[in-house]
């Protein structure tokens, strides 16, 4: 049985990287931010599907904020590291106000780059 590597360097910096990306509007800075954080063959995986690749992460992202504008994603408690395997609750909503979703990021982490986006939302 093989094993993955476990995570190399903080994390932190990346976690935080991840939400900034979510909460980027759509342009040139998102765009290479999102080139710099997934590998080119991320996948998102969604209640409503998966997505693919750079263009499927800046699909996921566009859709959100147009679902969701004036939102903001935010880490609500400790990220939690198990080899390559990173996860940490988060909230959505408009600043300083109650959130409209919650849920749980599950990232794989793959040569300093996230992999896999693992979207797994709290029933209401």
């Amino acid at each position: 049985m093989s094993e993955s590597p476990p995570v190399a360097g903080p994390i932190e910096p990346l976690v935080a990287a991840h939400l900034d990306a979510w909460n980027a509007p759509a342009g040139p800075g998102r765009d290479q931010a999102v080139e710099r954080i997934y590998a080119a063959d991320v996948s998102i995986a969604e209640p409503s599907g998966v997505l693919q690749g750079h263009d499927g992460m800046g699909h996921a992202i566009s859709r959100l904020q147009a679902q969701l504008p004036g939102t903001s994603i935010t880490r609500s408690d400790p990220i939690q590291v198990v080899q390559d395997l990173v996860t940490y609750r988060w909230t959505l909503g408009p600043p300083g106000r109650s959130p409209n979703a919650a849920g749980r990021d599950v990232l794989i982490v793959r040569d300093g780059r996230i992999a896999s986006v693992y979207v797994v939302m709290d029933t209401p």
